[in-house]
């Protein structure tokens, strides 16, 4: 399996798994302290990781190319988890809530990367949004 493909495979397969994990998270559990005792448990698959995939590089020297996305990137994550946990609790279907969530993500990424990035779009992205808007309001009808 070319490597692209493995790595998307993954991040299928472990998409399809978190929805389902955060799903069942029992609804008695404190989220935040759910998301803690997760993020520990990350912590340190990510270290021991760390070191399988070096590269070579001494980790000190990796660590130096750290900057502001790191943390960053713990708020959207921490955002990210605890609004899925708190959707599900709320009865969302698990079938919906990534199909919606990322049409809306995609939307706004649009925006984004033709306001901050300059990126273009074409008529084929029009069509794909315009797409995206309407599957969202029939997915969303009750």
């Amino acid at each position: 399996m070319p490597m692209p493909l493995a790595w998307l495979s993954l991040a299928v397969v472990s998409t399809i798994g978190y929805h389902v994990v955060i799903k069942l998270t029992p609804a008695a559990v404190n989220p935040l302290l759910s998301l803690a005792v997760t993020y520990a448990l990350v912590t340190l698959v990510c270290v021991a990781g760390a070191f399988w995939v070096a590269d070579g590089m001494p980790l000190r020297e990796a660590a130096r190319h750290l900057n502001w996305t790191a943390l960053g990137l713990a708020v959207v994550i921490v955002g990210l988890d605890l609004g899925f946990l708190m959707l599900y609790r709320g009865g969302f279907d698990v079938s919906l809530g990534q199909i919606v969530t990322q049409a809306g993500a995609a939307l706004g990424l649009v925006l984004l990367g033709v306001l901050a990035f300059r990126e273009r779009i074409g008529l084929a992205q029009v069509a794909g949004i315009v797409l995206c808007v309407a599957g969202i309001w029939l997915i969303s009808r009750r």
